[in-house]
């Protein structure tokens, strides 16, 4: 065919690779490369290079864009990452979910609350949305990219996940960690038009090795827990709210859910309680002072008032009625110094909290 020939041009652009970028040893001189090394992951982390007697090792990334996600495949030398408040006021337009499997060498991390190790086979998720700190040996990572808009729309119930994704030695953890490195050997020959396939199989292994039983890892089993109490919260004067509704949400299964919510007391009753707070705060609100308390336990899926009633005393040591008086009679709270105060509800919440954990032995 001509090169003139009508459907040439559109052929050559369906086979037009994806977009790549690549920062190699020997593009630059030494010194400026470290500095742009550091400064293409700057979005990320402000990294820093530990000093030491022994030659290091030239930083390099190439990364590829299959436009809806990122695929980073870098090699560097013994750094320290660190994303404080910060850095992440600074970048938050770039709160993104980190899906990384160290190739090479080991990193010790902290993300949010959760402190965990990254060695070779075990795929590890940095959510930027929380601050990160972590020092690591000389080494190859492999990073997946996934914006925070995709991961709310398609994968919900990694919204906050940190650590171990998966339970280590796992088939599912080496299917995931065996996956990032093809598409590292892979996308290097991948072309545009290939590219909203690679997405949907991305995103469709995570969600089946994610949404099921197989998310072992204790991490990974609080961020789905945050996950589904924030749905939970969301919907508490919704009548579909339960098991199969949340189930829905965050794609696990009825087992998955019962296990996240066994140290609560059980999903129903999680729900229950938290229903009983919201009322709580309803009951003793101004603005629904005008309202009869039925009317308000209705809201919130309470239909039989003298249930509703036992309930309520049960969990607060008081019936509907004297909250309400002792809520709108109280003088206004003054919050401790450096505090922002709690209702009198969330106090109660929380007492009960502390009262299970340590029956609990925590």
């Amino acid at each position: 065919m001509d090169d003139n020939e009508p459907g040439t041009a559109e052929n050559a652009a369906r086979a037009a690779p994806i977009m790549q970028a690549a920062l190699l040893p020997g593009m630059v001189p030494d010194p400026d490369l470290r500095l742009l090394w550091r400064q293409s992951i700057a979005p990320y982390f402000d990294a820093r290079q530990v000093e030491t007697d022994t030659p290091t090792r030239l930083p390099e990334i190439r990364q590829y864009s299959l436009g809806g996600i990122l695929l980073a495949d870098s090699r560097f030398s013994a750094q320290t990452y660190d994303r404080d408040r910060h850095w992440m006021r600074r970048y938050d337009d770039s709160d993104h979910l980190l899906l990384q499997l160290f190739a090479e060498g080991r990193n010790l991390a902290v993300n949010g609350r959760d402190e965990y190790v990254q060695s070779p086979g075990n795929v590890c998720a940095i959510n930027l949305a929380y601050e990160a700190k972590s020092q690591s040996t000389e080494g190859r990572a492999l990073t997946l990219v996934l914006p925070r808009d995709l991961v709310r729309h398609t994968l919900p119930h990694l919204i906050d996940a940190r650590g171990v994704l998966l339970a280590p030695g796992s088939a599912a953890a080496r299917v995931l960690s065996d996956y990032l490195l093809s598409l590292g050997e892979n996308l290097p020959r991948a072309t545009q038009d290939e590219a909203p396939a690679l997405i949907k199989a991305t995103v469709g292994l995570l969600d089946a090795l994610t949404a099921g039983n197989d998310v072992a890892s204790r991490p990974a089993q609080n961020a789905t827990l945050d996950s589904a109490c924030r749905y939970i919260e969301a919907h508490l004067a919704d009548p579909a709210l339960g098991v199969a509704s949340i189930c829905r949400y965050l794609r696990c299964s009825r087992a998955t859910l019962y296990r996240l919510f066994g140290e609560q007391g059980g999903i129903q009753e999680y729900i229950r309680r938290r229903r009983l707070v919201a009322c709580f705060k309803a009951i003793g609100s101004p603005r629904h002072a005008h309202r009869r308390i039925y009317d308000i336990a209705l809201d919130f899926g309470f239909t039989s008032p003298s249930h509703f009633s036992h309930l309520f005393r049960a969990h607060f040591g008081m019936t509907p009625r004297e909250a309400r008086e002792l809520e709108l009679n109280a003088a206004p709270s003054v919050p401790a110094p450096g505090g922002g105060g709690t209702s009198g509800a969330e106090a109660v919440e929380q007492i009960w909290r502390w009262a299970k954990t340590l029956a609990a032995g925590a």
